[in-house]
């Protein structure tokens, strides 16, 4: 689809029919989110896909009120968390990428970047996670609207290592978003945008 055609056509949906989308579907719409870029390529974020009705009705624990109905209804549910663990991240690409990597990669991921991550104080580390998952998040809702689903970003909901016990996550992973996914019980709406002026300046 076109790009501009594929933003306009996206718009938030907080009620779903129900309809269970396939496992392989989700995977897929991950595999394509996967693409985006990330700082020094740590691809720092972590999928948790709700299939299990028991966890999904756990998790409404954690999550605010209002939000807990799209959750219920939604096709499936993406937890999406941030591996906090970078200099170990850096090296679990190393090990996993092997040969794909030359030496001058392989040091950087075995050495450099894991010595650069153990100087960041938590402001810092807080930071290059967030705008990362900020990234991979606005890819995965455009896969979605791709493959014909509609979806919301939830961020209203206690993120705490009560998500990652729930789910039953390492405490490295960080809870950042809750994705609800599915087929649209009732369209969703444009929203304003602010007009170019307003948002750009030329120097």
């Amino acid at each position: 689809m076109d790009y501009v055609k594929l933003n306009k056509s996206r718009h938030a949906v907080k009620h779903f029919d129900g309809q269970k989308i396939p496992t392989v579907d989700v995977k897929q719409i991950i595999s394509a989110a996967s693409l985006a870029p990330s700082a020094h390529n740590m691809q720092s974020w972590h999928f948790v896909i709700i299939e299990s009705p028991e966890k999904r009705e756990a998790l409404l624990s954690e999550v605010h009120p209002r939000n807990q109905e799209q959750i219920r209804t939604a096709g499936s549910a993406i937890v999406l968390f941030s591996d906090t663990d970078l200099p170990e991240r850096s090296r679990e690409i190393a090990r996993i990428a092997g040969a794909e990597l030359d030496d001058e990669m392989l040091e950087r991921y075995n050495s450099r970047y894991p010595s650069m991550f153990e100087d960041y104080d938590e402001l810092t580390e807080s930071n290059f996670l967030s705008i990362n998952i900020g990234i991979i998040t606005m890819n995965l809702i455009l896969a979605i609207k791709n493959r014909g689903y509609d979806s919301n970003v939830i961020l209203g909901f206690k993120r705490t290592p009560k998500v990652n016990e729930i789910l039953e996550v390492e405490r490295r992973y960080r809870p950042e978003l809750i994705i609800p996914l599915g087929n649209a019980a009732e369209k969703g709406q444009a929203s304003y945008r602010l007009p170019q002026d307003r948002i750009v300046e030329i120097r």
